[in-house]
């Protein structure tokens, strides 16, 4: 997880919080993307046992996470959003 938090802190220096919205466990590699702040998401792709392999990051705003989803995907999404509106009172 630690490799991910670099990245997430690289992409974005200012962030304040990030939840996992999605994990998917590849043979190789782990795909999860983060919720950043209430603002952005990245997906991050990493290799599991090379790390010279660079990773695959996407970054992308927060409204292209409701398209095409599924109502379980946007309830989850939401209480994502309403954690990291929280936080950020904080």
């Amino acid at each position: 997880m630690q490799r991910f938090l670099n990245i997430i802190s690289e992409t974005f220096p200012a962030m304040k919080t990030a939840y996992i919205l999605y994990w998917t466990p590849e043979q190789g590699e782990d795909i999860i993307t983060f919720l950043v702040d209430v603002h952005s998401v990245i997906k991050i792709e990493l290799d599991r046992y090379d790390l010279k392999i660079a990773p695959i990051v996407d970054v992308y705003p927060i409204e292209n996470l409701f398209k095409g989803r599924s109502k379980i995907n946007q309830i989850k999404i939401a209480v994502a959003l309403d954690l990291a509106k929280n936080d950020l009172e904080f």
